[in-house]
């Protein structure tokens, strides 16, 4: 049995957002959800061609406003929601005690067994600990020091099946 990891998070609108956007960026990434993003994106743009070409500002317009929800507006809405959503958790804005141990993870008075997590991201700036209806996103910097991090980090190898390094 290994030794128990300790740590304590701070879990504030904007560790929750990190998270979120991990988790966003994963699924346009790495599933068939980007190809219908492209697939929309050359549709739209093929329709400003076609309403310019047509002199139909109606459609001209509708494509135009279009285009911009996707390239700009399409993360400050989520964003939105999810912050509406975050004041909702009975975890919002809490200190939470945090304990890694073999049997799983206990988060203040409860624990979760390591096959409950579907998958682990490690990215440049933390853990990503996904479940089946919610998530939790461990900064690294709350690990105080390396060598926490690392065993931490070892622990989630060796326990949770779809382990995963990434880049994002």
């Amino acid at each position: 049995m290994s030794e128990a990891i300790e740590l304590t998070l701070d879990w504030d609108e904007e560790t929750y957002l990190r998270g979120a956007r991990v988790a966003y960026d994963l699924q346009m990434k790495h599933t068939g959800r980007k190809y219908v993003g492209w697939i929309f994106i050359a549709m739209l743009q093929f329709g400003v061609v076609g309403a310019l070409q047509a002199n139909t500002y109606g459609m001209l317009m509708l494509s135009t406003l279009l285009l911009l929800y996707w390239y700009y507006l399409r993360w400050p809405m989520r964003k939105l929601a999810l912050k509406r959503f975050f004041k909702k958790s009975p975890f919002a804005n809490r200190t939470l005690h945090i304990v890694a141990v073999d049997g799983g993870l206990c988060i203040d008075d409860s624990c979760v067994p390591w096959h409950e997590f579907q998958r682990v991201l490690a990215t440049r700036d933390g853990y990503l600990l996904d479940m089946v209806d919610r998530f939790l996103f461990i900064p690294k910097g709350h690990f105080g020091d390396e060598r926490k991090q690392e065993a931490f980090s070892a622990l989630l190898r060796r326990k949770v099946e779809h382990f995963q390094q990434m880049e994002i």
